[in-house]
């Protein structure tokens, strides 16, 4: 993947993280103060010589990294979350949410998951072949998994397999998924914190019943982790299938429970009833784990008639 104009703009803003941006085998860039700034290499974190001169350097970096996105910190808002150039993610917290200023840059990964992750899911000829498949019969999705197990890549990779005669709908909080280089029809929807004065936030919730509106043929949500769960669950309920979704769950027999607890943010609703729905709404859940720099999947779960039935391993 080559470097875009905009990640080459977003480079020179960096100052001395410059070079980390650019070295291709960073994934991930962690300042924790002015003179301790990390990386991660292959799963891996490494101190890194890095420095800013001192707060007020970091902290200038931080402003103008949020400049073209009409943002700023202060002490009522002292954090922000967005996306810079093409796939990079940031995170960026002041004072008094912690001591110093801090800084996460998250660079996409590449499209492809490597050779060792289609191996992995597809070593016994079964599982990538099996989950692409429910993906271009319209089931719908989850994948679930902790933080850092390749959730988004294996999104972006089964998503390849919607024909390109559908109209797919992409939901995120922060925009990583930029599904418009493997599909010729998406639109991507973002998510807006509200300003200073409490307004004009737009949220998950917002834009999956927005989404209703524009002709869907696959919404796919960049993860569930609140009350949109219950709009997301809703619109599959009027019909539209094929959706994927991530979802932070230690098993895959865990999904349904998460997504209850999720639903019973938005709406107080017998739980057992809510079950129900999620399994009769949902076709399958595949969840990964991670072993060091090794992403895995470690269960693929059928939802049939109400019923988890284990089809992998």
């Amino acid at each position: 993947m080559g470097t875009t104009q905009a990640e080459t703009q977003l480079g020179y803003w960096l100052g001395p993280l410059e070079p980390l941006f650019a070295d291709p085998a960073v994934s991930e860039i962690m300042v924790l103060d002015h003179d301790r700034v990390f990386v991660e290499r292959d799963g891996s974190l490494h101190p890194t010589q890095a420095r800013f001169p001192d707060r007020r350097a970091l902290r200038e970096v931080i402003e103008r990294l949020l400049l073209p996105l009409g943002r700023e910190l202060t002490q009522a808002q002292p954090f922000a979350d967005g996306h810079l150039g093409e796939g990079t993610r940031f995170t960026a917290t002041v004072p008094p949410l912690t001591d110093a200023p801090t800084l996460s840059l998250r660079k996409e990964v590449a499209m492809d998951l490597g050779e060792a992750w289609e191996a992995a899911l597809d070593g016994d000829g079964r599982p990538l072949s099996l989950l692409r498949a429910w993906v271009r019969e319209g089931r719908n999705l989850v994948i679930a998994g902790a933080a850092g197990t390749g959730k988004t890549s294996l999104l972006r990779r089964l998503a390849r397999e919607i024909p390109h005669g559908e109209r797919v709908l992409t939901i995120e909080e922060t925009r990583e998924l930029n599904l418009a280089r493997v599909h010729p029809h998406v639109v991507a929807l973002e998510t807006r914190p509200a300003n200073r004065a409490g307004l004009y936030a737009i949220t998950l919730e917002d834009l999956v019943r927005l989404a209703l509106h524009m002709r869907p043929d696959r919404i796919i949500v960049g993860e569930i982790r609140g009350k949109e769960a219950y709009d997301w669950l809703g619109a599959l309920d009027t019909g539209h299938r094929g959706s994927l979704t991530t979802l932070h769950a230690m098993s895959a027999e865990d999904v349904p429970e998460r997504l209850v607890a999720a639903m019973a943010l938005a709406h107080a609703l017998p739980a057992q009833l809510l079950r129900q729905r999620v399994l009769s709404l949902v076709g399958g859940v595949v969840h990964l784990a991670r072993d060091g720099a090794r992403r895995r999947p470690t269960q693929i779960v059928a939802v049939d008639g109400g019923r988890m039935r284990e089809v992998w391993p």
